[in-house]
């Protein structure tokens, strides 16, 4: 593979060498599918045993079963197996949608949770230091910052201290900040600009997903710490809200757990009937993996016991260390797939090996960190006509960030209109904390940080942030 590396990197017998790289990446993203598939579904089986399972999960966890026994268990080529390939690309968009909303509860419960942790020492006294200032307390907080010397950790953990340090500062202010803080976007390109306002509006509950009362008891504990009124809160209210939150909290990160687990399922599934003409699954390796993976199938299949007999879970020990092994391959040759895509697309398509690279390009973007990676344009690479690509130009990208910075401005001075102030406190410092950092000097983040411990005269908000804040700094 190396000769034809090499070869491919210098434009020699293209013709011959694209077809068979892509065969042997095509054979080492099955191989490590295959084997990481068979462990997961392993796992995934006793998760769905032991969790309370909603109509929704045993829905989908069907469906990839009748996925798996019709369209890998007995292998379908042509039409066939494109039938299956749309079936496994809804399933997974359907689960991406139930992720989505469980995202959009555990955002909306983080802001939520932000106002009733500064509302604990209402009804207690904190265990403050009595020699406590705000100057010490500055100077503790610099310390922690610039404890790194690397500047990505500094960075990042000025932006932890504006996330939970009391904000104290008129709209306007924060407006001016925000504005100026998006104004380094000038120099990227839509895509960027788009990839940060959507993190800021869906994380902000300016864009709520729909559908979200499929969870029902999640949308009324929203609909009911949304209507507390924290400025008058009591004591009994705020136990049952913080208790509310709690219940909210663990529920989704159980439920997340299983669909992140049921996602990387589906897709190491989608790779394995991607690649499943140019694949070689006669191999020891891969008749472990497709063993395992047909009985643990079969006990889905018969709603079974996860028991597997020894002869079956005795595989997993030749199993062992060989998705590392495989990843480390592939890191060694994927980036050849880089330059494919930038350079020799049309030499693909003329040699028309334009259906082998477009399953490949999405394999790889299914087997990388991202579970829920858009796989649209993967679908467009050879057939640019329909590939709408954003315009680079700098005085546009300009006029884009202007227009679209002014979009979210106004939603926002509507958002604080329509919610409570220590609402509005929340999502500004979640705001803030995911700026690119605002400051110019180590002068500028000091004031700052120091404005923001004096300038608080809630003495029940001021001891929660101190305390959340030290716990980080500890942490």
């Amino acid at each position: 593979m190396k000769k034809f590396i090499s070869e491919i990197n210098k434009k020699i017998n293209l013709e011959m060498n694209l077809p068979a790289y892509a065969e042997y990446m095509m054979n080492l993203y099955n191989r490590r599918a295959a084997v990481e598939f068979a462990m997961d579904y392993y796992t995934y089986q006793g998760m769905f045993k032991e969790q309370a399972v909603n109509d929704t999960l045993l829905a989908a966890t069907k469906q990839l079963n009748e996925i798996i026994r019709e369209y890998i268990m007995e292998p379908a080529m042509d039409q066939k197996r494109e039938t299956g390939i749309n079936k496994i690309d809804t399933l997974r968009n359907n689960v991406y949608n139930r992720v989505e909303v469980l995202t959009a509860f555990a955002d909306i419960f983080a802001r939520y949770e932000y106002v009733t942790n500064r509302c604990e020492y209402l009804f207690r006294e904190p265990d403050v230091n009595k020699k406590y200032n705000d100057e010490d307390f500055t100077r503790e907080i610099m310390q922690y910052i610039f404890a790194d010397e690397d500047n990505a950790a500094i960075n990042s953990k000025i932006s932890e201290m504006i996330g939970e340090l009391p904000l104290r500062m008129t709209k306007n202010k924060f407006f001016e900040i925000l504005s100026d803080g998006m104004s380094v976007y000038s120099k990227t390109d839509q895509v960027t600009i788009d990839d940060f306002l959507y993190d800021i509006r869906t994380s902000s509950m300016l864009e709520l997903p729909k559908d979200m009362e499929q969870y029902r008891d999640l949308y009324e504990i929203y609909r009911e710490v949304k209507n507390v009124n924290f400025s008058e809160i009591d004591e009994q209210t705020f136990l049952d809200t913080e208790s509310k939150l709690r219940f909210a909290g663990d529920f989704i990160e159980k439920e997340t757990n299983i669909y992140m687990m049921l996602a990387g399922l589906i897709n190491k599934a989608y790779v394995m009937m991607i690649a499943l003409p140019y694949a070689d699954n006669t191999t020891d390796e891969m008749k472990n993996a497709i063993s395992i993976i047909a009985k643990i199938n079969e006990n889905f299949y018969h709603n079974e016991d996860m028991t597997l007999e020894e002869e079956i879970t005795e595989r997993f020990i030749f199993m062992e260390g060989i998705p590392e092994e495989l990843q480390g391959i592939i890191q060694s040759v994927e980036y050849v797939l880089d330059h494919i895509r930038s350079d020799y697309t049309d030499v693909v398509k003329n040699i028309m090996a334009d259906k082998m690279y477009q399953g490949l390009f999405i394999c790889e973007k299914l087997m990388s960190d991202s579970l829920f990676i858009d796989l649209a344009g993967e679908y467009q690479i050879f057939d640019e006509k329909d590939v709408q690509k954003p315009d680079d130009d700098m005085d546009d990208i300009e006029k884009y960030l202007n227009q679209k910075r002014d979009n979210l401005i106004a939603e926002l001075m509507e958002f604080f209109k329509n919610n409570q102030k220590q609402v509005n406190r929340s999502v500004m410092s979640l705001i803030l904390s995911r700026l690119p950092v605002f400051f110019n000097n180590i002068t500028e983040i000091q004031d700052y940080i120091y404005y923001s411990l004096s300038n608080c005269t809630n003495k029940a908000e001021k001891a929660a942030c101190i305390e959340i804040l030290k716990s980080l700094m500890e942490g």
